[in-house]
């Protein structure tokens, strides 16, 4: 299984990462640090899972997602963000998204988070 995360925060990507790798020890795990490194690691990498903040440098993640969706609508992607907004969310929905969790990461939202991984996974 490969796994994108793509997120500004250092100190994020790091425990995004770990939770992964701890959970799906087989899985190959690729980083960025904003939309336009997420994106060109999507094309490169050819992810099955992506999580991404919106909220990001350069190219959001919102613009990511509508970016990866014009040429795929498989690749399961996962929002962990702060940006709550009501319209926001709901647009990310509509391009068919996997999940969305709020930061910050709590242990609970982490489990969360796994689960929709394992469901997915075995879904395939």
């Amino acid at each position: 299984m490969k796994v994108l995360i793509v997120e500004d925060s250092i100190f994020v990507q790091k425990m995004m990462r770990k939770l992964i790798a701890d959970h799906f020890p087989e899985s190959e795990i690729q980083t960025a640090n904003n939309g336009e490194e997420g994106y060109q690691q999507y094309l490169e990498f050819k992810p099955d899972f992506i999580t991404t903040d919106l909220l990001m440098p350069n190219l959001s993640g919102q613009e990511m997602l509508r970016m990866i969706r014009e040429i795929d609508r498989e690749v399961r992607i996962i929002i962990l963000s702060a940006d709550i907004q009501k319209v926001t969310r709901e647009e990310v929905e509509s391009l068919g998204i996997s999940g969305f969790l709020n930061k910050p990461l709590t242990v609970e939202k982490a489990n969360t988070l796994i689960q929709m991984i394992q469901v997915a996974h075995h879904a395939d």
